[in-house]
Formats: C-alpha cells, sequence, structure tokens
C-alpha cells in the first residue's frame, strides 16, 4: 500500500511540474519562405520553384507571391506559371515578395547558370541546428537535417540527449514552437517503437521537404509544454 501511494505521489509531482510551467505566446514573425530550392542549372533547364507564406502563428496561408530575377538575361521568370527557364551561362538572383500584415516580406535564392555539358553536382544543401532547454528539463543536442530520396533525414549527434522524467515526451519539426498547430510529431513517449532519449539516432521522413519547417522542439505533450527548443538554419 506504501508503494502504491509512493507512485501516486511521484506521478503527481512530475505532471504537476509539467503544470505549472509558464504557457507561452504562441505569435511567431511572418515569414516569406522559397520551399523548394536549387543553386546549379544547366542552359536550356526550366524549373518550378515553390515558395509558401507563414502567418504569426506559423500556419501556411495562399498569398499572392511576387517572383523576380536580378538578370533576365540569363534566368527569365514567367509571370503566369512561375516556372524559371536558364538562358545563358551566368548568376542571377531569385526574389520573392509578398505583403503580410507587418508590411513586405522577401526571401531570395542565387542560382549560377552553367553551359551544357557541365557536370553539375547536386547540392547538398544540408540543415544543422543546437537543442537548448526552455524549461526546467534537461534538452541539449546537436543535429543535421539532410535530404533523402523520398524526403529528408534528421541525424542526432551523440549529445543529445531529452528529459526521460517527461510525462508525456514527443519531437516535434513545426513553424511555431510556441504550439502544436500543423507540428510534425516524429517521435514520442508512446510511439509502437518507443522513443529515443540519448545519444545519437537517425529519423527518416518521407514526404517531408527539407525547407518545411524551422524548428525542431520537444514538448510535454499532454499539457502542451515547450521544454526544448531549436532553430534549423543553412550548413
Amino acid at each position: 500500500m506504501k508503494l502504491l501511494k509512493l507512485v501516486f505521489l511521484l506521478l503527481f509531482v512530475g505532471l504537476n511540474s509539467c503544470i505549472q510551467e509558464d504557457i507561452v505566446d504562441d505569435a511567431v514573425p511572418e515569414e516569406l519562405r522559397i520551399i523548394s530550392s536549387v543553386n546549379t542549372l544547366k542552359v536550356g533547364d526550366v524549373v518550378k520553384l515553390q515558395a509558401s507564406y507563414f502567418n504569426n502563428v506559423g500556419e501556411k496561408e495562399n498569398k499572392n507571391i511576387v517572383w523576380e530575377t536580378s538578370n533576365s538575361n540569363v534566368l527569365f521568370i514567367d509571370a503566369l506559371t512561375t516556372n524559371i527557364t536558364a538562358l545563358a551561362e551566368g548568376t542571377a538572383t531569385i526574389t520573392v515578395k509578398t505583403t503580410g500584415s507587418s508590411g513586405e516580406l522577401t526571401d531570395s535564392e542565387i542560382i549560377m547558370v552553367v553551359k551544357d555539358g557541365v557536370v553539375v553536382m547536386p547540392s547538398e544543401n544540408t540543415k544543422k541546428g543546437t537543442i537548448a532547454p526552455t524549461a526546467s528539463y534537461v534538452a541539449a543536442g546537436d543535429f543535421e537535417i539532410s535530404k533523402t530520396t523520398n524526403g529528408i533525414q534528421i541525424i542526432l549527434d551523440d549529445n543529445y540527449v531529452a528529459d526521460e522524467s517527461l510525462p508525456g515526451f514527443a519531437l516535434f519539426l513545426t513553424n511555431n514552437p510556441n504550439s502544436l498547430a500543423n507540428a510534425l510529431q516524429i517521435d514520442a513517449y508512446d510511439d509502437v517503437d518507443g522513443t529515443h532519449y540519448k545519444g545519437a539516432f537517425t529519423y527518416i521522413l518521407d514526404g517531408v521537404g527539407i525547407n518545411d519547417y524551422q524548428y525542431l522542439v520537444q514538448w510535454c505533450r499532454p499539457f502542451s509544454i515547450l521544454v526544448g527548443k531549436a532553430t534549423i538554419t543553412d550548413k
């Protein structure tokens, strides 16, 4: 009986500590982001890049997006289809623009065009990040994100750690670290295969683009409390 009471007491303390963490504001800066990326084309290549607007809670919304090129002699943009055609050798910057509630938003990408016959090495386009604690729990570790044939892989470093005492641990990709809305869960305490708390590990995620998300976060899921956060940046 005493053992049973102790178990209930420990469970209550764990849940209570998670509940008592401060509730954070879920607002984030608006963003316009080029989702599909390329850094080298051959003369004659035609590609269609994609860009998305994310509002101030990290949700994707439809917006009128304007595409521009810094050198139309090198890269031509079809205003109707937004297809980009490589016309001649050189370098040009592709810029996207839209208007958000806070004013004009932009993103850009530099593309080099080479002559036909030149071997173009695929871009690594690798991302990285470091998880840091946002609450009174253990949360740390470096990671890299790279493209795969069907999506991406997230490679956790040896120094990765998540707090095993959390009542409801979960790991997410998201565009808003302050909310679980529209977040992609990639690991959790109640997964069929369990969860990963410490050391090197690799997650394979099909159907996910390398520029689709801006944060990797750890949450106390039952009570929606952020406990660890990393901003995903270019390597």
